[in-house]
């Protein structure tokens, strides 16, 4: 017996004739399909992420008050705010886009008030125009000419989206008014 460090065993391996040293394995391929995978996940995401930013600034666009009205123009109506006046006044149910004219052009309504709600959950139609009513009044001068009041307040739908505004007009249902109740102008009806 030898005590050795190399021992019986050399330090090459000694392959008999005919026997030959096992293969190496082969380094894992990386599948064709896997990538497709990944590309398609990614470009998944990145259609998802521009989807929502469109849809975010769409809705922005909607929401974001209009401000001075200088000449006519049709906007969304939750971009309405007070001493706005409307050419025309829509009839009863969804309003989406109004057409609006300078106060001072004959129209048939005007933005007089607006109430924002408290809360965050829907209460239900009911309930969204009871509190609306009871937050925008006519004055007097508005029920001598002729005006009536319309309430108008956010869907369901818009209320998912955060519209916690609703709308207090004064409009007439005859004749056309020029002026603005909200920057003290004299208010004539035609």
């Amino acid at each position: 017996m030898s005590t050795g460090t190399g021992g019986y065993y050399p330090q090459e391996p000694y392959y008999a004739p005919g026997w030959s040293a096992p293969a190496a394995p082969e380094p894992p391929r990386r599948s064709r399909r896997g990538r497709w995978v990944a590309v398609v996940a990614i470009a998944l995401l990145v259609l998802g992420l521009l989807t929502w930013g469109l849809v975010t600034l769409r809705l922005s666009m909607q929401t974001r008050t209009l401000g001075a009205v200088e000449e006519p123009t049709t906007t969304h109506s939750r971009r309405l705010d007070v001493g706005h006046c409307l050419a025309t006044l829509p009839g009863d149910g969804d309003v989406a886009s109004v057409d609006l004219v300078p106060c001072a052009d004959p129209h048939a309504a005007e933005v007089v008030g607006v109430h924002t709600f408290r809360a965050d959950a829907w209460p239900g139609r009911d309930a969204v125009e009871a509190d609306a009513v009871a937050a925008c009044e006519m004055d007097t001068r508005q029920a001598e000419l002729g005006f009536r009041p319309v309430v108008w307040t956010p869907s369901e739908s818009s209320w998912g989206q955060g519209d916690r505004r609703g709308l207090c007009l004064a409009a007439l249902d005859e004749g056309t008014a020029r002026g603005s109740f909200t920057t003290a102008d004299d208010v004539t009806v035609d």
